[in-house]
């Protein structure tokens, strides 16, 4: 399980003291207030936990040596303890939670003073202890003007706190450390200008005696420094020193902003520290290290100051707090006039966090910058790059930016190509995002913000993001996004739809690109439609107007020189004059209502649903023709479950038939009933959840059948589906759960396994970050994929870690470097290699047995010349180098077989007469000893885009070609085509029951059966058993009665001679059917042993051709039913001459269809006895219905002389031509007849073989168009199964029928209203 790789925790409160940082127990932690969420980070930027607050969060200090950390939650403070197991990932949870009186106000401060005690500033002051039993306040002070900032000395004996626009600074002095007898008194400090920042320095350790020092910052632009003084004055502190900021980094313009932040000697000292330790010989020697330690020698602290714009300088404080003044105290270290990159330009208010590294494994120097308007900034430098005096690439690397939402998010809307995405909030905060490469990820960077009047309901984004059309309670409106705050630019009152329910709200694709005009569709209950056209502005925003931020809302448009407080080490710009936006006019932009449409849903249809279609990489314009094969535009789902994709067209004004025309281009019946969620991709799949959000399921909608279906537990229901596309056309799916996102993809249909059609490759967790459950989730461009949780974003790009993927998808032998999930998707559902066994499986059904030949001789020739890897993969092309038009080229079955088998002979006899030696080495063409000589290679190396399962296919498929050659002159391709899936069979027999219907149908349409009969028996040594025969087909393709009485005979004898003792009874079925009674009692004259012995010689030695032993025979037939040994029971009900009972008996209580035919055909000697034909018809053909097996009913159809039938069969529905009450299916059964596994692109090669050998004696009853639908679902189904090359073959070269009377009208004639027989059914 993967954790999100991008994470945006929450857009930071715009208030002071927002963020803190300590390092406690080797760890670099930060945490910040978003709402009521309080985020808890490490290095680098890992989210560790988010804890909910029941209020929005305010101040934030963590203590260092403890780890606490305390926060303001409305009236209340509350302290988070970490866990006591540092061994386990440590979690925070309430240890404390202290109730402030109802006077006190909500706080603006908390500032720890040691592990137990904490100074809360606001209304009030107060000092409390944090004993076990729970917290204990020491002592209160009510205060006339309520602090604003507030800070307590790191020795819990000085405080100091600020009021709002004041210009004194009290600073409260502790008489007593007992904590029984607390109290302080004050004095103050006098500023000529109000205050807005003031923080006390930080000390290398608490219990280090120190002298307290406090910087101030002022209005006015100038940084005081205040040390203690020891005169008994009324004032406990003294200016030791002063810096004015706009002095010492100069004014570009009257009306310019500065910033500042101090580093304490502390962090000075630990960057230090890790600048020379990561030093390499060559930096130790450098002039930035020299000067480093240059700098450092003089033990300072530093003071960083900025301007607007990202200019920075650095100061030296040296011998800070000194009694006596030395000269130079303050002198300059650097300047760099090149704007910071990334730094938050023309802010109001900032707050800075700077730390140095705490152990080896942190970057130097770390800085935190709070931008007000929403945003963490936390950038990473080399210390010695940061104050070097000379020219460096980057003072200050951008490591993360922290964002987010403040409120818990409730919905995404995204572009239809995944540029551009709209978050919407409950509290009417609405942002539009745009993805960007940043962090080693992709993350969502903020670009606009809608503050809409009421909530948006509905959004449309145009232009990437530019602009956004709204649907609201009463109007669609549509806002300018090209700035950082949103403008409403054009509105469209609803009017009376208000009072509707709208289902779907869409841009229509456009035939005609008519930039900048759109048009937008909104579909109601009713199935009544309303069209608007969407004209957007043509010129950009003037480049003049300087950008404008959003906090929480509230546009923040301002230049002032105002300066304002700061939080943690550093200050802040304040309080600046606003300069209004002017209005720009949108001369082109409008919204018009066009008029209103209805949806055309077929009568009886009650319209649940209604999808968009726009699953992301997918091209969002229409071909400008409306038919079939048009792009989908919507998806609908009727209550009754049945789901219809739809295209449309906006019709001229002159056409006043309707305003859109609709056409239905498939439809599939789910029969999922009030489904609870569901999502519709290309390539016509739709997602479906029903009502209990535990179902899953995935369908086809052109092809009409359910592709996969998966439950999950009551507890963790799915809540969210959604489509992208990748770069080959390739759907993606993500379901969404409580707090992960399953990720599916297609896999390729494989004849040697059963897997689903879909699996899950990956899953996107964010459990360890968030207690709060996923709000919505969407893909985005480029495999991106965002998660809403709260009020925080996270991203989860197309990366991988090869090895866990690898790992989780069983894929090691494949060693393919799987760097992302466009790459898994394409290795499990891809275009396969040439040499995959699948292709070389489907390649030879589909009478490409030559190319296939050509292919093991290329593979042959590649292996020899290849260089292995490491891991033992052989180094060979996908397509080994190889013209694939050899696979395009026209079938060569009978056409070109003599050609062939003179060609054979005339290369035998050139080989005797030929001068040179042959080269058994110089490999030219297939043949047995390039099989052996290839499989050799394959026990050796490994083949890349194989498993190790698929390899040991290939080389099955080898070595059954090779055995093939022997019999190349006389096998046809049918009677290839069956021995190598009967080769293949014997390989999986461990996860296969019996060869499928389909590969008897090969060796029934053969003319190579008597060679056949001879392959088979000799892979079971001679001994066939009817277990084997039945694995085999034999008695349900062999045609001559005379070598079907020989295989049954024989099947009888060693039945018989492998029992130990030999038993008759199991033995006497057989030798009934074969109406060898004579030869069955003497085998019981041999079991003198067996009990039943003289009952059975006794009872066979009678005339069964008297009606009297008939009847004894049927009476001792039902009890041998009811003792349920059901082949003896079906042994005398043959001797009974009830054939149809002992057929019964084999079909209902064995459950073999193949012995029933096998003692039927035998029985009847021949197939054209009544019993046989019933049995086709009253037990088979209903079977085949119900297993949805075209090849099993075509096999019965032509068993019965209707060949026209068996043609036929293959390519319509079997639904439509048996009546369902002869059958009832539960709805499970239904749902297992349409999954894809029953579809099988052979059939093709089966219907053009009926098809021809028909098309001159007899009319089947096909049309081109129903021939061309079919066509077209067996190029699907071959591209199903990664043989894309087969399905442009088979579409390049099909012939199809010229013409054919359609004699459907007459068979219907002539079939009366109760069809008498399955024939009837079929015709």
């Amino acid at each position: 399980m993967a954790a999100a790789r991008g994470i945006h925790p929450g857009k930071p409160n715009a208030v002071n003291q927002a963020m803190s940082s300590a390092y406690w127990n080797e760890i670099r932690l930060v945490a910040y207030v978003s709402g009521n969420n309080l985020l808890i980070l490490s290095q680098p930027g890992l989210l560790r936990q988010t804890i909910y607050l029941d209020r929005d969060g305010g101040a934030i200090e963590i203590e260092e040596s403890s780890g606490l950390i305390a926060v303001v939650s409305g009236p209340k403070v509350l302290i988070f303890r970490p866990s006591d197991d540092i061994r386990s990932l440590i979690q925070w949870s309430l240890a404390y939670t202290i109730h402030l009186d109802l006077d006190d106000g909500i706080p603006n401060g908390v500032n720890w003073g040691s592990d137990i005690e904490l100074f809360i500033a606001g209304k009030t002051i107060s000092l409390w202890a944090l004993f076990k039993d729970g917290p204990s306040r020491l002592w209160r002070k009510r205060l006339a003007i309520p602090a604003a900032l507030s800070a307590f000395s790191f020795d819990a004996f000085l405080a100091a706190t600020v009021g709002k626009n004041d210009k004194l600074v009290k600073v409260w002095r502790r008489f007593s450390y007992d904590l029984s007898n607390v109290d302080f008194d004050f004095s103050y400090l006098a500023h000529p200008r109000a205050v807005t920042g003031l923080r006390w320095r930080k000390p290398f350790a608490k219990s280090q005696t120190i002298d307290n020092i406090l910087y101030t910052l002022s209005a006015d632009g100038v940084l005081r420094i205040w040390a203690p003084t020891e005169t008994i004055e009324s004032s406990y502190m003294q200016m030791w020193a002063s810096l004015d900021l706009f002095d010492v980094l100069p004014q570009m313009a009257p009306d310019e902003l500065r910033y500042t932040f101090i580093i304490d000697n502390k962090d000075f000292t630990r960057a230090t520290e890790s600048a020379v330790r990561n030093a390499n010989s060559q930096t130790q020697s450098s002039s930035k290290m020299k000067y480093l330690i240059e700098v450092a020698s003089k033990n300072p602290d530093v003071c960083i100051v900025f301007d607007q714009h990202g200019r920075m300088t650095a100061l030296g404080i040296e011998n800070i707090g000194s009694r006596v003044r030395k000269a130079f105290s303050i002198f300059d270290i650097t300047y760099e006039s090149k704007p910071i990159r990334h730094f938050p330009a023309n802010c109001q208010h900032l707050g800075f966090v700077g730390f140095g590294a705490g152990n080896s494994s942190e970057p130097d120097f770390s800085l935190l910058v709070h931008d007000y308007s929403g945003v963490i900034r936390h950038f990473e430098t080399s210390f010695a790059d940061l104050l070097y005096n000379g020219e460096v690439p980057s003072r200050f690397i951008l490591k993360h930016a922290w964002t987010g939402h403040y409120k818990s998010i409730q919905s995404f809307i995204r572009t239809a190509d995944g540029k551009a995405l709209l978050s919407s909030s409950n509290h009417a905060e609405n942002i539009i995002w745009v993805p960007r490469p940043r962090f080693g990820t992709i993350m969502l960077q903020p670009k606009s913000i809608i503050m809409a009047p009421d909530k948006v309901q509905r959004a449309i984004i145009l232009l990437s993001g530019n602009f956004v059309v709204t649907m609201q309670s009463e109007n669609i409106v549509l806002w300018d996004c090209r700035s950082a705050k949103s403008t409403r630019i054009a509105i469209s009152p609803l009017g009376p739809l208000i009072k509707k329910t709208c289902l779907s709200f869409l841009l229509l694709p456009e035939s005609e690109t008519r930039d900048p005009v759109f048009h937008v569709l909104a579909i109601y209950s009713d199935q009544q439609g309303i069209a608007w056209e969407v004209h957007v502005p043509y010129e950009p925003p003037k480049s003049d107007e300087f950008p404008t931020a959003y906090a929480n809302g509230a546009a923040i448009i301002s230049k002032s020189p105002e300066l304002g407080f700061g939080v943690g080490n550093g200050f802040t710009n304040g309080n600046g004059i606003g300069k209004e936006l002017a209005k720009q006019v949108y001369h082109h932009a409008s919204l018009k209502q066009l008029g209103s449409f209805e949806f055309p849903l077929p009568e009886g249809d009650t319209l649940a649903s209604v999808l968009p279609v726009d699953p992301v990489g997918w091209t969002a314009t229409l071909s400008g023709s409306i038919d079939t094969y048009a792009r989908d535009v919507v998806t609908t789902i009727s209550k009754e479950g049945v789901v219809r994709s739809w295209t449309a067209k906006l019709l001229s004004s002159s056409d006043q038939t309707s305003l859109v025309q609709w056409l239905q281009t498939a439809k599939v019946n789910t029969r999922i009933r009030d489904l609870d969620l569901a999502k519709s991709s290309t390539m016509k799949k739709i997602s479906v959840v029903d009502s209990n959000s535990q179902r899953l399921t995935i369908w086809d909608i052109n092809e009409r059948h359910l592709e996969y279906e998966e439950s999950f537990d009551s507890s963790d229901g799915i809540r969210d589906l959604d489509w992208t596309c990748t770069p080959d056309s390739q759907s993606i799916l993500a379901v969404g759960f409580t707090n992960r996102i399953k990720l599916y993809c297609q896999l390729r249909y494989d004849y040697t396994k059963e897997l689903p059609a879909w699996a899950a490759f990956r899953e996107v967790s964010i459990r360890q970050f968030t207690p709060r459950d996923i709000g919505d989730s969407i893909w985005l461009d480029d495999g991106t994929l965002v998660i809403g949780s709260g009020n925080q974003l996270f991203t989860q790009d197309k990366k991988v870690d090869t090895n866990g993927a690898i790992k989780l998808l069983h894929l090691q032998s494949h060693k393919l470097p799987l760097r992302n999930i466009f790459e898994i998707v394409s290795v499990l559902n891809g275009p396969l290699p040439i040499y995959h066994p699948q292709l070389i499986a489907q390649s030879v059904f589909g009478g490409k047995s030559d190319p296939v030949r050509n292919v093991f001789v290329n593979l042959l020739k590649a292996l020899k010349f290849s260089v292995p890897s490491d891991t033992n993969v052989a180094d060979v092309e996908s397509n080994l180098g190889m013209d694939l038009d050899e696979f395009i080229k026209p079938s060569e079955e009978e056409a070109n077989k003599t050609s062939r088998i003179v060609q054979n002979r005339a290369d035998r006899y050139a080989k005797l007469f030929a001068t040179e030696q042959y080269d058994d080495g110089d490999y030219t063409s297939f043949s047995d000893k390039v099989a052996i000589a290839l499989n050799e290679y394959l026990t050796k190396l490994s083949l890349p885009y194989l498993t190790s399962h698929q390899q040991i296919s290939l080389a099955a498929m080898i070595e059954a070609m090779g055995q093939v050659e022997e019999y190349r002159t006389s096998l046809d391709e049918n009677g290839i085509r069956y021995f190598l899936s009967f080769r293949l069979f014997i390989l999986h027999r461990d996860s296969m029951l019996e060869m499928p219907y389909r590969d008897h149908n090969w060796a029934f349409h053969s003319g190579s059966q008597e060679i056949l009969v001879d392959l088979v028996s000799r892979s079971f040594n001679g001994r066939m058993t009817w277990t084997q025969a039945r694995e085999s087909g034999i008695f349900m393709w062999l045609k001559s009665h005379d070598a079907l009485r020989q295989q049954f005979e024989s099947v009888a004898r060693i039945i018989y001679t492998d029992s130990e003792p030999r038993n008759p009874v199991d033995c006497t079925l057989f030798y009934i059917a074969l109406k060898k009674k004579q030869v069955l009692l003497g085998l019981w004259r041999m079991a003198s042993y067996h009990k039943e012995q003289q009952m059975m010689m006794k009872f066979l030695a009678n005339n069964f051709a008297e009606p009297r032993w008939r009847t004894a025979a049927l009476k001792n037939a039902y009890v041998l039913l009811s003792k349920q040994r059901y082949e003896y029971a079906a042994a005398f009900f043959l001797l009974g001459e009830s054939l149809k009972d002992a057929v019964s008996v084999c079909v209902r209580n064995l459950n073999d269809i193949q012995l029933a035919v096998a003692v039927a055909r035998i029985y009847e000697g021949g197939d054209d006895g009544p019993v046989f034909k019933s049995l086709l018809q009253d037990e088979i053909l209903p079977l085949a219905f119900k297993l949805g097996d075209k090849w099993l009913a075509s096999w019965a159809f032509w068993n019965l002389g209707r060949q026209d039938l068996a043609v036929k069969s293959i390519i319509t529905s079997v639904k439509h031509d048996l009546p369902l009450k002869r059958i009832r299916l539960d709805d499970q059964t239904e749902l297992d007849r349409r999954m894809f596994t029953v579809e099988d692109p052979v059939l093709v090669v089966l219907y053009r073989q009926l098809r021809d050998s028909l098309q001159e004696s007899r009319k089947v009853g096909i049309t081109p168009q129903m021939e061309t639908q079919f066509v077209l679902h067996i190029a699907k189904l071959y591209d199903r199964m990664g043989c894309d090359i087969l399905a442009l073959d088979l579409t390049t070269n099909w012939k199809f029928i010229d013409k054919v009377d359609n004699p459907v009208e007459k068979i219907e004639a002539s079939v009366p209203s109760a069809p008498k027989s399955m024939l009837d059914m079929w015709g």
